[in-house]
């Protein structure tokens, strides 16, 4: 024991005066009372052992790993400014390395001052992120002050936009990263709260405006607009982040850069009208657009917080613009297509096809071809026409779902015909053939634009009987079924001769090249037979429009002794809209045995079994509406409604993306 304890080194002694006295072992042989003190010491070697053991235990204790759900991890690496009340862990691990968060807290504007110099100092991308984050963050702290609010969103659109953008700064961006994808959504949502404090103060464009931003100011430069009508014309705007849409699925939004607005113009004066505007609804117009800062740094001023930035206030068309260049980069346009379509049905409800079908002279007026966007020259026209009972609205699924195609957004544009469907089938298909042909000769007068001569026309139900008039052509054989003299012997008016030719007779029109029919009765449906049909017979009011010219010739043929009965009674007996679906009606029975002279496809619903031909939709069977000689024939589990269905949807998409295979190349814009 006295061996080992020998052996242990030396021991510093009790400092004093400075001097720090170090035990020493004796040259001449130990005696007990020499190595006496040894023992006394060795429990304060072992106490500051243990002290050192305990201090590393504890250092070590802080370091290591803890059960966490991969849920919980992805959040926590997900966390940011835009959906807590914390930056993120970047940008924290950034304000730390710099001690920052003290200063942070005390003085935000002074410390995001300095951070601002350091950042421009090394150009240091990293310090531009966390400036937007924390700019961010700041505004929404400000929320009680508008206008300060404002001014940290527009300074975190700032930021964001340098760091997705100026290439002085380093590390090189990678756009793959998912910072780039967040600072894309600070710039985003960073600007539209500046739109919305823009509306809500009535701040107006005007080109030289200064608006505060955290170092200086950023001064308005251009507007440009891809829409068709004058900044004048807007009424009002609706971020499409404000709403949630409800009854229209799926919705089409792209992921990218600017902000998707809805865009509510006001419709012109009744006599102002343009030719084209006639085809305009008469309702408050409501476009999809997206707003795009695009910031330019001015030439530093002499104090660091007077710096300017020059913005160019740009709105796209989703409709003819996907993308952005950039600095250099080619960038997606963030677009929005079904909010601003929602919005726009929910805030002009369409007429009652009810109202369309019991009363048809209150829809005369309202009777014609429309379009949502205005008439594009180089894009090819897509028309829809609904069926019994209805109107254009029974089209906003179909429309929104091809709407998500960019192809097919780039290549067409999409019109929808409106008629009272209690009106007699072949009145309405005589108005649907006049309204396309005034279409004809206001955009395509000489008949030269490839585009509108490569029409697709989309029948459902009745619609498709009057699409099927566009592409055949009647000869005498629906007049002479309806009188047993030539149209040119009787004796009737100018005008009266005019409206029986434009029912009766017509030819295919050249410019449709394809149809698509949707659970169509070819041959007729047997609810026009029972108490539907006798309920129609009953509460249907004919318009004077239609009474007055076949009144006209009963009269005539009465006089001529060619009607049995007297006049009175074939006007008593004037068809309706649901007397033209029995599969009784002669015309029926003359147009089905027809050739068609264009390519045409079928979608027909089956209500029990899918994908199986047979069985009916609940109002057309099988039957009546399958067509030999199809380009395509698709079932879809559904009810009459089959044009709703999603497989629908994706067959109408499919036909049209076909038809482009065969479609003249657009013309370079």
């Amino acid at each position: 024991m006295t061996e080992a304890i020998e052996a242990l080194p030396s021991v510093p002694a009790v400092v004093k005066d400075g001097a720090s006295h170090t035990a020493r072992a004796s040259a001449s042989p130990p005696t007990v009372a020499a190595r006496s003190p040894m023992p006394r010491r060795l429990p304060l070697v072992v106490l500051l052992m243990s002290l050192m053991c305990l201090a590393c235990l504890g250092g070590c204790a802080r370091i290591g790993v803890r059960p966490s759900s991969l849920d919980d991890r992805a959040a926590k690496l997900d966390r940011t400014a835009l959906n807590s009340d914390r930056p993120s862990e970047r940008t924290l691990r950034f304000v730390r390395q710099r001690d920052l968060e003290a200063s942070l807290a005390a003085d935000p504007e002074t410390m995001l001052a300095a951070l601002d110099a350091e950042a421009r100092d090394e150009k240091d991308r990293e310090a531009l992120f966390a400036l937007a984050e924390l700019c961010y963050r700041e505004a929404v702290k400000s929320k009680g002050d508008p206008a300060k609010a404002a001014m940290f969103y527009l300074s975190s659109a700032v930021y964001a936009y340098a760091y997705l953008f100026d290439d002085t700064y380093r590390p090189v961006l990678d756009v793959y990263h998912p910072y780039s994808r967040q600072a894309m959504e600070f710039y985003n949502r960073s600007l539209a709260n500046v739109l919305l404090h823009a509306r809500a103060t009535n701040l107006r464009y005007a080109k030289g405006k200064e608006l505060p931003w955290l170092m200086g100011r950023v001064r308005l430069a251009e507007r440009r607009s891809e829409l068709t009508f004058s900044p004048e014309e807007v009424e009002s705007y609706h971020l499409a982040y404000e709403f949630d849409v409800r009854g229209l699925t799926p919705q089409q939004v792209r992921l990218g850069l600017g902000v998707p607005v809805a865009v509510v113009r006001r419709p012109p004066e009744g006599d102002k009208l343009a030719p084209a505007e006639r085809f305009t609804p008469p309702v408050r117009q409501t476009y999809a657009a997206t707003v795009f800062l695009r910031f330019a740094p001015v030439a530093d001023a002499a104090k660091p917080r007077n710096r300017i930035y020059e913005a160019d206030f740009e709105i796209h068309d989703p409709m003819k613009t996907d993308a952005l260049d950039v600095a250099g980069r080619r960038i997606p346009l963030e677009s929005d297509l079904t909010t601003p379509l929602a919005f726009m049905m929910q805030n002009t409800p369409e007429p009652s096809g009810l109202e369309g079908m019991m009363n048809p002279a209150a829809w005369e007026n309202l009777t014609r071809l429309y379009m949502l966007q205005p008439y594009d020259p180089g894009k090819i026209p897509v028309v829809f026409v609904h069926g019994l009972l209805s109107s254009p609205s029974t089209w906003a699924p179909m429309f929104n779902g091809l709407m998500g195609d960019p192809e097919l957004r780039s290549r067409y544009q999409f019109w929808f015909f409106r008629y009272p469907t209690g009106n007699p089938m072949l009145f309405s298909a005589g108005s649907l053939r006049a309204s396309l042909d005034e279409a004809r000769r206001v955009f395509d007068p000489d008949g030269t634009n490839p585009a509108f001569n490569d029409m697709v026309v989309v029948g459902h139900s009745m619609g498709g009987l009057l699409t099927q008039t566009l592409v055949e052509d009647s000869g005498d054989d629906l007049w002479n079924a309806f009188s047993k003299a030539p149209l040119d012997t009787l004796a009737v008016s100018p005008d009266v001769r005019d409206a029986l030719r434009r029912t009766f007779f017509f030819s295919r029109r050249p410019y449709i090249t394809r149809v698509v029919f949707i659970a169509t009765p070819h041959r007729g449906s047997e609810m026009a037979l029972g108490i539907i049909g006798k309920i129609g017979r009953t509460l249907i009011t004919l318009p004077l429009t239609v009474l007055k010219p076949f009144g006209a010739v009963t009269a005539a043929l009465a006089h001529a002794g060619k009607t049995p009965g007297g006049a009175q009674a074939a006007v008593d007996k004037m068809p309706t809209g649901v007397d033209s679906l029995s599969p009784n009606n002669q015309a029926l029975k003359i147009l089905v045995e027809k050739p068609l002279a264009t390519p045409y496809h079928s979608i027909i619903g089956n209500e029990k079994k899918s994908d199986v031909a047979g069985g009916s939709d609940g109002v057309v069977p099988y039957w009546s509406s399958h067509l030999d000689g199809a380009q395509s024939e698709k079932i879809v589990h559904s009810g009459h409604s089959a044009q709703d269905h999603p497989l629908a949807i994706r067959e109408v998409r499919r036909i049209l993306l076909e038809h482009l295979k065969d479609a003249p190349a657009p013309a370079a814009q």
